[in-house]
């Protein structure tokens, strides 16, 4: 198993310190969830990953991350929290996820809070490396590891792609 952006904390529990993966954020209007390393190290997959949507502080934006429809069965999804702005947590907000991937590849779009105009979209994709793809740079991509990527308008909101059953938030698949 590889792991991927996994940074454990030190995380002084009722039941003690344990090393932990943290996830979202404690507070109004925010989730925050600890993962036990110890749990993460019994995952059976080809890669465990944390996909934090967190991006920049933008009144009433909302950062998610997506998988692929056709990716949806090769990915599990540990455990998710949510960050936010402001102190009401009103302001902006983000997702913040633990998959196991189990099957490659898997193409993942994240969408960060701030919106298009400040924080580009972007596909990350899994295989035996992990690559970071822009938009603009999906057909060199695919032409260079035979991996597709949808030719998407990332400027443009997701809800029509998720209608057409090309995109599903990872949020969908946990509550």
């Amino acid at each position: 198993m590889k792991l991927w952006n996994i940074e454990p904390y030190k995380v002084s529990t009722g039941f003690g310190e344990i090393d932990a993966v943290v996830l979202g954020e404690e507070g109004r209007g925010r989730k925050r969830a600890l993962v036990p390393i110890t749990k993460i190290n019994k995952i059976n997959a080809q890669w465990v990953v944390r996909l934090s949507a967190e991006g920049t502080y933008t009144r009433g934006t909302y950062g998610t991350v997506y998988v692929l429809t056709e990716d949806r069965e090769k990915i599990k999804i540990i455990d998710f929290g949510v960050g936010a702005y402001g102190d009401a947590g009103r302001v902006g907000s983000w997702n913040d996820f633990l998959v196991a991937i189990e099957e490659t590849p898997v193409r993942f779009l994240m969408r960060p809070s701030g919106g298009p105009w400040k924080r580009k979209r972007y596909w990350l994709v899994f295989t035996d490396k992990v690559y970071t793809v822009k938009q603009e740079e999906t057909s060199i991509f695919t032409e260079a590891t035979g991996i597709d990527i949808p030719n998407l308008d990332l400027e443009e909101g997701m809800a029509p792609y998720e209608e057409a059953g090309i995109l599903i938030d990872l949020y969908d698949l946990v509550v």
